[in-house]
């Protein structure tokens, strides 16, 4: 299952249309305007989560693994390509679900010019909530005048140290899942009011009888990785599909 996001160039993270890294004095008037506006993401049938957010996503969305090597989880916020059931025509997100780090992060991104350096800040130039005149909009500045990160900016860069830290624990989770051969490719069918069937496809869950049947060595690396406590959140959110249907096809 893919994120239904359309990216402006090839190889860019969902939602990334221009990301650059953040520079004084270059970005000196580059800064972030109040209001939280979820637009876009509205297309996003599908966001990538990490692995601290399972118990929190559980309860609003089926999670899946994506199909690609890597095993990707994600939170499925959509049964058509292109459309993310929890944003609303206000560009809020729908009250009491979870918003994943993915989508909160955004539009900054946590950037590496080269192995082993530090994190620097990255954004999305392209984000309407960018402002490329703080004094013009009353936005929020990236950089105080001294050209030293202001609040705002040590926030976001926070967030990003933080998020890059479980994302590259999620991707040893989707590893070992791979490694023994525990995912498998499922389909969902949502019956319409019409009797036709809605067919979702193009990605992959856990075998639950597959991982009952690991080794007590295997089982042990799960349970000490804290891993375990992941495939059971995983399984427990597959009943949020019939949520997810009637969201999207009340009378189905």
């Amino acid at each position: 299952m893919s994120t239904g996001t359309s990216n402006p160039a090839p190889g860019l993270p969902p939602f990334y249309g221009s990301p650059a890294l953040v520079r004084f004095p270059d970005h000196r008037l580059i800064g972030l305007r109040d209001g939280v506006d979820f637009g876009f993401a509205r297309a996003a049938a599908a966001i990538p989560l990490v692995a601290p957010e399972f118990v929190h996503a559980l309860s609003s969305y089926p999670i899946v693994f994506s199909t690609e090597e890597g095993a990707a989880p994600l939170a499925v916020t959509g049964l058509t390509a292109g459309e993310n059931l929890f944003v609303r025509a206000d560009g809020g997100w729908t009250e009491g679900d979870y918003v994943p780090s993915y989508v909160r992060r955004y539009p900054f991104i946590g950037m590496t010019p080269a192995e082993g350096e530090a994190m620097l800040l990255g954004l999305d130039l392209s984000a309407a909530q960018v402002s490329t005149d703080v004094v013009r909009d009353g936005a929020r500045a990236l950089f105080d005048e001294d050209g030293t990160a202001s609040e705002t900016a040590k926030a976001a860069i926070a967030f990003c140290e933080a998020y890059a830290v479980e994302h590259e624990r999620t991707r040893a989770f989707g590893a070992a899942l791979e490694a023994e051969n525990l995912l498998v490719s499922r389909e969902a069918r949502v019956t319409l009011p019409d009797g036709t069937e809605k067919l979702i496809q193009g990605f992959r869950l856990i075998d639950e009888a597959a991982f009952r049947a690991l080794s007590g060595a295997t089982l042990e690396s799960f349970h000490t990785n804290g891993w375990t406590d992941l495939v059971i959140l995983h399984l427990a959110s597959q009943q949020s599909w019939r949520r997810l249907a009637n969201r999207a096809f009340p009378a189905a």
